[in-house]
């Protein structure tokens, strides 16, 4: 299962989160089967996307994607995020 981990540090969460939600179209259009967020607890301004794809080709294509720097630019990141290509090696149970 292809999976990518974008972290990225935010000015603002809600403007951030708001200007993702407006390209859950283009993701789920690339095969995205759905992005969880989560958020250091002691640093809130980190935050962490991650995303399950259909393959890597398409993740690759919506990470490349011409608007992806613009949507970085008006959601209130702060640099380069940082981002993984994983693929799921195992699991354990609890």
């Amino acid at each position: 299962m292809p999976f990518v981990l974008v972290r990225v540090s935010v000015e603002d969460y809600r403007k951030w989160k708001a200007v993702m939600q407006e390209h859950v179209g283009k993701r789920a259009e690339l095969g995205s089967r759905g992005t969880r967020i989560f958020r250091d607890t002691e640093h809130p301004e980190s935050v962490f996307c991650l995303t399950e794809w259909g393959d890597f080709a398409r993740a690759k294509e919506f990470m490349g994607w011409g608007d992806a720097a613009q949507i970085r630019r008006s959601s209130t990141v702060k640099g380069s995020p940082d981002v993984s290509f994983l693929e799921l090696a195992d699991e354990l149970s609890a």
